[in-house]
């Protein structure tokens, strides 16, 4: 009995460091950022067994390319981070860009019956405001730089983005404590994006889709599936079994509630699989540790938004019409 306990304390502490290592770097270190608490699985993958990186036991792997824009930090309660984005300049994007291993994918469809507002302002002007919600998925996703790159694409618009993120965060914290009607509502955001792979439940989801709209009733919302984690992409039954896949349950879930809620959805998980599946390298080419994106698989999320965000229009606006020509032949826009 007493062996018994020892091992199960062991666990406990175990466990305990891995949940400390989850907490998110912010746009400013991309060096940092440790393992995720709420990934696919509590140990790595079968990515693992013929992995060619080898990650360090603690942190992660130095970036190559630390994001050349600085951004200032608000202040945050404790384990929470509020920053500006973009963290990258459209010059450092494009070398990274040339440089990352070379995929293709199917663009996801554009969904814009719940981003009337948002599509006013990028193709006719004014100021959007973007706030990005989530994990250090969703902290990754805006570090990519993807919002200079939308810029680029409407320049008619001006673009203000924040990121509030947390590790191991999804809308299971953001509905609690008041944080929504604290920290999002006197942002007074156009657009708030809610993705990551840590969101536990859809009733969270939909708690803070309203506690959004009880302060701001014309904010509109794109609710995104997951990307990275511990799930090889490589294998397809796996994913779907992942709790934050578009690929199964979970998908057609936050689906069925963007239908409810009049928001819009995005699929992650699809385009980013298929790309990695088809850059013919081993997945951990685009990580820094086991769960998270380097810098190139950052630019993977980057293409897979600036994708959706190609209007129907595409003639009209030459940045998306070369970014959405170059996911064709499997190369980056120049």
């Amino acid at each position: 009995m007493k062996t018994q306990m020892i091992v199960a304390c062991f666990f406990l502490l175990l466990a305990g460091t891995w949940a400390m290592l989850a907490l998110p770097a912010n746009a400013q270190n991309a060096a940092s950022g440790g393992r995720q608490a709420a990934t696919t699985s509590t140990r790595p993958s079968g990515m693992m067994a013929d992995s060619p990186v080898t990650f360090p036991k603690e942190g992660a792997l130095p970036a190559k390319y630390p994001p050349d824009v600085r951004q200032p930090n608000e202040p945050a309660e404790e384990g929470y981070y509020l920053f500006g984005s973009p963290c990258r300049s459209l010059a450092q994007i494009a070398r990274i860009q040339r440089e990352m291993p070379k995929g293709e994918f199917t663009p996801p469809p554009p969904d814009w019956t719940h981003l009337e507002r948002t599509r006013r302002i990028l193709t006719e002007g004014g100021e959007l405001r973007l706030l990005a919600l989530g994990d250090s998925i969703v902290n990754d996703t805006m570090r990519s730089g993807w919002v200079a790159k939308l810029q680029e694409a409407y320049p008619k618009a001006s673009i203000k983005a924040t990121v509030y993120v947390r590790g191991g965060g999804g809308c299971q914290h953001y509905k609690e404590e008041g944080r929504v009607a604290r920290n999002i509502v006197p942002r007074k955001p156009d657009l708030v994006f809610i993705g990551g792979i840590s969101q536990k439940d859809i009733e969270s989801i939909r708690a803070v889709i309203h506690q959004l709209r009880d302060g701001l009733p014309e904010v509109e919302i794109l609710l995104a599936t997951g990307a990275f984690g511990t799930t090889d992409p490589r294998d397809p039954e796996a994913l779907a079994k992942a709790p934050h896949s578009g690929t199964g349950a979970y998908g057609l879930s936050l689906q069925k509630l963007a239908a409810e809620e009049r928001c819009a959805y995005v699929d992650m998980t699809t385009p980013w699989a298929q790309y990695i599946r088809s850059a013919q390298v081993h997945p951990h080419r685009f990580y820094r540790d086991v769960v998270h994106a380097n810098e190139f698989g950052e630019q993977i999320l980057s293409k897979i938004l600036l994708a959706f965000w190609a209007p129907a229009e595409r003639a009209t606006v030459p940045a998306l019409t070369a970014v959405a020509d170059s996911l064709k032949r499997g190369c980056p826009a120049k």
